[in-house]
């Protein structure tokens, strides 16, 4: 398990939530899924074996997370700004 580092979390007007995070090494599995409790903070499942921690979540953020069933997850080259993947993750409570 790992700590995303300079993650982003977005919310559009409709109320859809969006993370940018750094793109993994391996392309994600086939059913990536957010695992939220309702702290601060929440598991990103990338695949099986593949697991980010989303540390921090502001608060607008945590009453989305609680209240939508999936995010949308954009992973980036940091160094390029090109995205690698992009894909949903559905939200498990």
């Amino acid at each position: 398990m790992e700590c995303a580092k300079d993650y982003q979390a977005v919310i559009n007007a409709e109320g859809k939530l969006a993370f940018v995070i750094s793109a993994g090494t391996a392309a994600p599995g086939s059913a990536p899924r957010i695992v939220y409790n309702g702290g601060n903070s929440a598991l990103l499942y990338r695949s099986s074996g593949d697991v980010l921690v989303l540390d921090g979540l502001p608060p607008q953020v945590r009453e989305t997370l609680a209240q939508v069933k999936q995010a949308v997850i954009i992973e980036t080259d940091r160094q390029t700004g090109y995205t690698l993947y992009d894909y949903a993750a559905s939200i498990k409570k």
